[in-house]
């Protein structure tokens, strides 16, 4: 009898390891850059992620080798990785009501906001925005088989470029890479050509003088790799963040996992947005100075494209609504925008005394994430 007692409880124990072994999950995160803040953030997050669903949930980082950014949304939604760092303004038809948001963060440019707090009050807003005030983003969302779970926000956008751009008449004509319909609308506006191309590719066309800026957040200096072949910069305009969709992840993995799960996913990427996004403005400063000591040179925008700049961006944002209506059929596009403007400023308010990462991940989720229903959100 001690034997056979011995063997059954040998059993369960057996049994109960099994079921703790499967219980386990390992997901694969693409995060589609080669180094810089998104990579060193993915590595926070998958300890993140670890933590807050009690070790049931592990992630695998791949850096560039899984997806890039131009692949990231469509090989997300087949299953070729679990979660994706996806830049929707890559793929504007699928996105509109995300993108027409992301537009809005031109008036951190017109609200002279400090360039270490225009992507944290940005990122916040565009959080809160999402979760509570656009479920037409989410439906964008499940269309392409994704759930939003955080998000970012980019130091403010600038001139990296391979000649001088100070003037006007600098620019006039001047083929600048844009990764945004915002940034593309005010290059016209300021008499230069914009280009469109996936990040991944700005590297070459600089090199090869197909463009002769990418307007860009410095952290991509290092990012994208275009400290080798900037030569010049020109911080003071566009300005305007970019706000990714950090960890979006497969819908049906995300209904694979627990309630708890779900939340623990949530708390994870309230972390990562604020890693991404205060990394971002951190390495601003690191990567210019980098790029200075190697001979590369800052100009002054003159007083001319200052007022210029400003003026497309004021004429510019009274008309975002409408551009999205007409272009992408958004059917409440002046109720969203009404409802994301007062957004941009409680935020900047509220990141005003955040002197950390630590710090803004609590923000973003006491504010944001902790009160997204999980038997909801991504569900149906």
């Amino acid at each position: 009898m001690r034997y056979v007692r011995s063997i059954l409880a040998a059993t369960a124990l057996g049994a109960g390891l099994l079921g703790a072994a499967q219980a386990q999950t390992t997901l694969r995160y693409a995060v589609g850059f080669p180094t810089g803040a998104a990579p060193e953030s993915a590595r926070i997050y998958a300890e993140a992620v670890k933590k807050y669903t009690d070790n049931s949930v592990n992630l695998k980082v791949y850096d560039l080798s899984l997806l890039n950014l131009a692949e990231m949304s469509s090989g997300l939604g087949k299953g070729l990785a679990d979660i994706g760092y996806v830049l929707t303004q890559y793929t504007p038809a699928e996105f509109p009501h995300l993108n027409m948001a992301s537009e809005l963060s031109m008036l951190l440019a017109l609200q002279n906001v400090p360039g270490d707090k225009a992507g944290l009050a940005f990122g916040g807003a565009m959080a809160e925005f999402v979760m509570f005030h656009c479920p037409e983003c989410n439906a964008d969302f499940a269309k392409q088989g994704q759930v939003y779970t955080g998000t970012g926000g980019s130091s403010p956008y600038m001139l990296l470029c391979t000649k001088p751009m100070r003037t006007l008449a600098d620019l006039k004509g001047a083929r600048l890479r844009s990764g945004g319909a915002a940034w593309a609308r005010w290059a016209r506006q300021v008499g230069a050509t914009p280009v469109s191309m996936p990040g991944n590719e700005i590297f070459e066309a600089m090199k090869q003088k197909v463009v002769e800026c990418s307007i860009q957040s410095a952290p991509e200096l290092s990012g994208l790799n275009l400290k080798e072949v900037t030569t010049d910069i020109t911080p003071e305009v566009p300005g305007g963040v970019f706000s990714g969709a950090t960890t979006n992840m497969n819908i049906d993995v995300w209904r694979k996992l627990t309630e708890a799960q779900r939340r623990g996913m949530l708390r994870a990427g309230a972390v990562m947005g604020a890693q991404v996004t205060y990394r971002y403005h951190a390495y601003a400063k690191r990567d210019v100075d980098q790029v200075v000591a190697k001979g590369a040179k800052v100009h002054k925008a003159d007083a001319e494209l200052v007022k210029a700049s400003r003026a497309a961006i004021e004429a510019d944002i009274p008309n975002i609504a409408a551009t999205y209506t007409k272009q992408h059929n958004v059917k409440r596009a002046d109720e969203l925008v009404a409802a994301m403007r007062p957004l941009v400023t409680k935020w900047v308010k509220l990141v005003e005394p955040v002197e950390n990462a630590d710090a803004l991940a609590d923000l973003y989720w006491n504010e944001v994430y902790s009160k997204v229903d999980v038997k909801v959100h991504g569900m149906r």
